[in-house]
């Protein structure tokens, strides 16, 4: 009875080892072939790419066009903050700079230097201390700056407000 199932042991054995061969050689070859289709888009995408980059002319024309602007510096100014609270009075020193468009506009805000110091001075002196004491304040505060003096200039004179100093006390 040991005899048997020794044979039928050993005939199994030798009946499983094809079916591990042939899977073996299946695998291998859907391994090599999944490598060598790798190798082909690797040398694809890298090696042509940068033989086709290299071809581009690198003096093609820019699509966008990028425009000088004037920088025109405006004095420091100084206010009393609109005291709601009653906490005490504060202050505010600011310097301001504006982004202009060019020579024009440049003599546009020379010569209405008066109206638009004193648009900046209103509305810089009707701010309280905790609508500019915050990031949104400040940035809400050179929206309205931008606006107003637009206004007193025209539209489209100045295109950015910067604040170079920026002082509560």
């Amino acid at each position: 009875m040991e005899e048997e199932r020794g044979a039928k042991e050993e005939d199994a054995k030798e009946e499983v080892q094809p079916k591990k061969s042939f899977f073996r050689f299946i695998i291998l070859g859907v391994m090599v072939m999944a490598l060598g289709a790798g190798g082909y888009l690797g040398w694809d995408l890298f090696v042509k790419g940068k033989k086709q980059e290299t071809k581009v002319p690198e003096s093609r024309p820019r699509s966008k066009k990028v425009e000088a602007r004037i920088i025109y510096p405006l004095e420091s100014f100084i206010v009393n903050l609109m005291d709601k609270a009653g906490v005490g009075k504060r202050y505010l020193k600011v310097k301001i700079i504006l982004e202009i468009g060019d020579e024009g506009d440049r003599k546009t805000v020379e010569m209405n230097k008066p109206q638009l110091t004193d648009t900046i001075l209103l509305l810089l002196s009707s701010q309280s201390f905790k609508e500019i004491n915050t990031m949104e304040g400040k940035l809400e505060l050179k929206q309205a700056l931008l606006s107003r003096i637009n206004q007193a200039l025209g539209e489209g004179v100045v295109h950015r407000v910067y604040f170079t100093e920026f002082v509560v006390q």
